[in-house]
């Protein structure tokens, strides 16, 4: 028996094994790193939309507060502010909120939300209605 198992053939054994096992290890290794990659590109890209979404979102209500400080004001106290008025008002904000996020955010946007001209609009009603709760 002890002819069988020379130090060649354990060394030829152990060899193998060794290289099998190296084998295992890389392959979930590798599927380890894959899965913390993947992981890592959907936080980052949930952070960029939020940021984009949050960024936007200041844009609007920026803009809400410069018509409503600029233009709503002034014509409330002159007693002229009537329905045409508000709709001149909104579409102030809108174009004030369009001109704080610039072209690129512009497309960003279109691409994350869809309908960027009802998101905004929506979000315009929202931050109205906060500065009149104020």
């Amino acid at each position: 028996m002890k002819d069988y198992f020379t130090q060649e053939i354990i060394n030829t054994i152990l060899t193998v094994l060794i290289i099998l096992l190296l084998g295992l290890m890389a392959k979930s290794v590798i599927a380890y790193i894959k899965r913390e990659i993947a992981q890592l590109e959907q936080r980052i890209g949930s952070e960029a939309v939020n940021i984009l979404l949050n960024r936007a979102a200041d844009a609007v209500e920026s803009a809400v507060i410069a018509v409503n400080q600029t233009f709503v004001e002034t014509l409330k106290q002159q007693g002229s502010f009537d329905a045409a008025a508000m709709e001149k008002s909104f579409l102030l904000a809108k174009q004030k909120a369009i001109a704080i996020l610039g072209e690129s955010a512009k497309e960003e946007l279109s691409l994350v939300i869809g309908d960027l001209e009802a998101w905004m609009e929506t979000k315009i009603e929202v931050y109205v209605n906060r500065n009149k709760q104020l």
